[in-house]
């Protein structure tokens, strides 16, 4: 599953955009962010719930707009 289609699920939406859950921060850094994200469900790690990824996202320095 990409980091796009585990946000929208996650959210509980139909649809949506990457730009719509970076709420402004630095892009260097959602990549970083998606980076880690792909080495960690490779590991068998799982992305179940907000508070997983808002937990990923704050080492980047990222909020994720809900």
């Amino acid at each position: 599953m990409t980091l796009l289609e585990n946000l929208i699920k996650v959210n509980g939406q139909t649809g949506g955009t990457i730009h719509q859950f970076s709420n402004g921060s630095k892009w260097e850094n959602w990549r970083y962010f998606e980076a880690s994200y792909y080495d960690l469900i490779k590991c068998g790690i799982e992305f179940p719930s907000k508070s997983s990824f808002d937990k990923l996202a704050k080492e980047y320095h990222i909020k994720i707009q809900w």
